[in-house]
């Protein structure tokens, strides 16, 4: 479906709709989303498979509106064609990807990340389990993952720098099979570009995207404040966040692995896109968050 079968479609949906402008973001993996009038937002997914994640995404986000969040999520309308599921609708959440922490006030971001964990985190696994939310962060995951970056990224590595990522593969998987974490609702993604923040308030206005969400270690959702904005802020986190796990524990299996790994992904990502990976700027990066933990 091109953009003017959906726009047709929309319309079709939608005959109340008057369109004074329409914006295409094309950017990412899963969907093609369109913003109508910069006030509503349609998430077309891009394969068959992300249909039923879409139908798992809206049951999860239900379930977060039936708590009293103070940070904004989507609320989902699904929008079917003779039965067949063909995208979604939600409202615009007011607020800019939080790229620096100096945007806002970081305490209370910290009390409103916290609070909003705890929320999702605090969610029960199993009926959404019933709703096909799956657990993707299995052992093999990883393993398969560390082998992609052994076969696509290590060949361009120094000797030195290939044992440096080794020894984080290592300790982590090891301490992964000999350590049953527990699981929880996790969103999966939660990195500035799906944490909104609010200009003028200078606090978090919203959380979008929800297509990563899974049934994992709770302390991957913690791994994009550690990269992005380093150990103080992870723990400053940690302090408003409320459930009863050990968190000296979860914040070491960030410290030492998933606030890490964002790197090899960007390294990935580049590498299969055919464009630099900036080996260099990564590895300055991750000894950088090494040596502070």
């Amino acid at each position: 479906m091109d953009i003017n079968a959906k726009i047709h479609f929309l319309l079709n949906r939608m005959p109340e709709l008057s369109i004074k402008s329409i914006d295409k973001i094309s950017r990412g993996w899963d969907h093609d989303v369109i913003i109508i009038n910069q006030s509503y937002v349609f998430r077309f997914p891009k394969k068959e498979h992300g249909l039923q994640r879409l139908l798992t995404e809206s049951m999860l986000l239900s379930k977060l509106h039936e708590n009293n969040l103070s940070i904004h999520v989507p609320h989902y309308e699904l929008f079917y064609k003779e039965k067949r599921l063909v995208c979604s609708m939600h409202k615009k959440i007011d607020g800019e990807p939080l790229e620096k922490l100096e945007h806002l006030n970081s305490a209370e971001a910290a009390v409103q990340l916290g609070a909003f964990l705890t929320t999702l985190h605090n969610l029960n696994s199993e009926k959404l389990m019933q709703h096909g939310l799956k657990t993707i962060h299995t052992q093999r995951y990883w393993e398969e993952f560390y082998a992609e970056i052994t076969s696509k990224i290590s060949p361009f590595l120094r000797s030195s720098e290939q044992k440096e990522v080794k020894m984080i593969f290592d300790r982590f998987l090891s301490n992964s099979q000999k350590h049953m974490h527990p699981i929880v609702p996790i969103h999966g993604d939660l990195t500035g570009a799906n944490i909104l923040y609010h200009p003028a308030r200078k606090n978090i206005s919203g959380i979008i995207d929800f297509t990563d969400a899974q049934i994992s270690d709770p302390a991957f959702d913690f791994a994009g404040f550690y990269w992005e904005h380093g150990p103080q802020f992870t723990r400053e986190v940690l302090e408003h966040y409320h459930v009863s796990l050990p968190k000296e524990e979860l914040f070491q299996r960030v410290s030492a692995f998933y606030g890490l790994q964002p790197v090899f992904h960007e390294w990935l990502h580049a590498a299969n896109g055919k464009s630099d990976p900036n080996f260099e700027k990564g590895l300055d990066k991750l000894r950088r968050l090494q040596s502070l933990q």
